[in-house]
């Protein structure tokens, strides 16, 4: 498989947010997409899953032209921020769960026991068994998200696209969900394309960088390539300076004087 593929991109709303971006996403890589608020990320991911049309430019998936609607759109699913869900949202865990399988289902298709196989698996394969029946509305921030994931893999996609996963929940939950979502890199082969600002709790996972910033900059490649404190300063229009650890870089930003 070809993976996917961004040709010369322009994308925004009635102004060019971001112009001549291009990048090909091979199957199987973790890709996460940083920058300061405002820049474009949600955009971009958006406009790679059909939701936003470019304004110019092409994506191919596995080799086919999906600028506009096309069935490879399939192997893409989609966690968005949890701002997208209602916190009254009365469903049962399997229920929001299931919901993830209708994009396939055919016209009049029913919820079959091969389909009820396939939710299940996903409930054990992310250790959801125990709040299967509890109400979404009533989980914890970091459950939710772990059941949101679920709802993502239940389609059979080949690469999973999240909008700040880890936001808004406390450390110990965030560092599941990011272990979660690099054995589902590692051992199962998923693609990964997380946008985040959480660089410094990523890097043991990632292998590839988005880094957006105003006027339509942006930088692709590899992590120790993009994000360096040259670049990072560049873009977030702060002082970044990079401390080196036996975990990782730890990205210490303050205000230029």
């Amino acid at each position: 498989m070809e993976g996917v593929k961004v040709e010369n991109l322009t994308i925004g709303y009635r102004e060019p947010l971001i112009s001549g971006l291009s990048f090909h996403m091979k199957e199987g890589e973790f890709w996460v997409i940083v920058g300061p608020n405002g820049s474009g990320k949600s955009t971009l991911v958006k406009t790679i899953l059909g939701i936003l049309k470019p304004l110019s430019g092409k994506i191919l998936i596995h080799g086919k032209d999906c600028t506009g609607w096309c069935e490879e759109r399939k192997y893409l699913s989609y966690v968005p921020q949890m701002e997208s869900y209602s916190h009254s949202f009365p469903s049962t865990v399997f229920e929001v769960i299931m919901s993830g399988l209708f994009p396939r289902l055919k016209r009049f298709q029913k919820i079959g026991e091969a389909e009820i196989a396939e939710v299940n698996r996903w409930i054990e394969a992310l250790e959801l068994e125990g709040i299967k029946n509890r109400k979404f509305n009533q989980l914890s921030g970091g459950q939710q998200r772990k059941v949101l994931i679920a709802r993502s893999l239940v389609s059979s996609p080949h690469y999973i696209f999240l909008d700040e996963p880890t936001t808004g929940v406390d450390l110990k939950s965030s560092r599941k969900i990011l272990k979660l979502l690099d054995n589902l890199h590692k051992k199962r082969g998923f693609g990964i394309c997380m946008v985040t600002h959480e660089i410094s709790s990523v890097w043991q996972y990632i292998d590839k960088v988005i880094l957006l910033g105003y006027n339509g900059k942006f930088f692709v490649g590899e992590k120790e390539e993009i994000l360096n404190e040259e670049l990072l300063s560049e873009i977030y229009e702060v002082e970044v300076k990079i401390a080196h650890t036996e975990a990782g870089p730890i990205f210490l930003i303050w205000d230029k004087h």
